[in-house]
């Protein structure tokens, strides 16, 4: 991934699988001249349907937790403890695995993105579905990364989403 940023504020995300997505400020215009295929996320992005499991120590790491709303795994099945607890406090619901979401209960907590792994390239139909009902789909690919450094940079991303790049 890249990260390309502008003056105002705006990111532009940028994935090797040919996805785009420009992050726009709270208080910014979306720009007009955007191209069809440029995911638009206005800040704050919350309301996330996590379900890259190798994400969440990230958004933890960023004292993000609180813009996610949904989980693909179960609070018993987390390895990141602040995830559990969030989770056994209803602060994060579980949503349903990548193959099988609960797209009644994604709608009705207002998803503004879904954070998917690779996995979801085994069920297009489930992309497919989200995106059809207005949730953006932004596909982790960090364990394509050869390094274990290079699957930790992926923070960068997150951070560009939540403006916490400091």
């Amino acid at each position: 991934f890249s990260v390309d940023y502008f003056n105002g504020g705006y990111a532009l995300i940028s994935i090797l699988n040919g996805d785009r997505f420009l992050v726009v400020p709270e208080d910014a215009d979306t720009p007009d001249d955007v191209d069809a295929d440029i995911v638009i996320l206005k800040r704050p992005v919350d309301h996330i349907y996590l379900v890259a499991t190798s994400a969440m120590c990230l958004f933890d790491a960023l004292d993000s937790l609180d813009a996610i709303a949904l989980s693909g795994t179960k609070a018993d099945r987390w390895y990141v403890e602040n995830a559990k607890t969030a989770m056994q406090d209803g602060d994060i619901l579980y949503a349903g695995k990548y193959s099988r979401p609960d797209y009644e209960l994604i709608l009705a907590t207002g998803c503004k993105l879904a954070i998917e792994s690779t996995m979801i390239n085994h069920t297009p139909e489930v992309k497919e579905k989200l995106q059809e009902l207005g949730i953006p789909v932004l596909v982790e690919q960090s364990s394509l990364e050869e390094h274990p450094l290079g699957r930790t940079e992926w923070i960068k991303l997150y951070a560009a989403l939540m403006d916490k790049e400091d």
